[in-house]
């Protein structure tokens, strides 16, 4: 499915959002350096193709997934001010991955998505969720990597592959209730892609 016919899909499947982006305003969070291990000590950057570590994070401008508020999710995680903040309450699944939550750049003047899913029914950690849903997500895709790291305070697992001639991220952010699966989608991946470091930079467990 090339991403044309997978953005129309969505849209079908999205038509039910609801919810709103209101959330509550916080301070600029802090950059943290990547890892390429699960442990909480920072190995040097990786700059360049395909993870562009040196790419900066975008001002932090509200906080998603806190108890209360358009999207509760297991995790929580900054978006730059104005995205747009929606709970998916259709039944949006691609393979065993379903929809949580649509966070919308136009509103800011952007063009692209970042959207929470959660795996269900497979077996292991964050990265056979991860790569479940890249398979299932993107089954074109080529060039597929994955990488070990901590996202803000949390473990993760990222995927760096190439799509339609774009190189896509996700990322499966370890939480309470196991993985959260994080993708960008967009038409131009590396526009939002400050916007997708903020969420790494500043991701927390939520203990609400």
């Amino acid at each position: 499915m090339d991403r044309r016919t997978h953005a129309a899909a969505l849209a079908a499947l999205t038509i039910a959002l609801v919810g709103g982006c209101a959330e509550q305003q916080e301070p600029k969070a802090a950059p943290a350096s990547p890892s390429a291990s699960p442990s909480p000590t920072a190995s040097p950057v990786t700059p360049g193709p395909p993870w562009h570590d040196e790419v900066a994070a975008a001002p932090a401008g509200v906080t998603v997934g806190r108890k209360g508020t358009a999207c509760p999710l297991p995790v929580t995680f900054s978006v730059p001010k104005g995205w747009k903040v929606e709970a998916v309450t259709a039944d949006a699944t691609v393979g065993k991955a379903t929809m949580l939550c649509e966070i919308d750049a136009r509103p800011a003047g952007g063009l692209g998505f970042l959207r929470v899913w959660r795996v269900n029914g497979v077996a292991g950690g964050g990265q056979e969720h991860l790569e479940h849903f890249v398979d299932a997500y993107s089954p074109k895709a080529t060039g597929v990597e994955y990488r070990r790291l901590r996202a803000g305070t949390v473990d993760a697992v990222e995927a760096s592959y190439t799509q339609d001639g774009d190189l896509d991220r996700a990322v499966a952010l370890s939480s309470l209730y196991g993985p959260v699966v994080l993708s960008l989608d967009a038409p131009d991946p590396q526009e939002l892609l400050p916007a997708y470091q903020l969420v790494k930079h500043s991701a927390k467990i939520n203990r609400d």
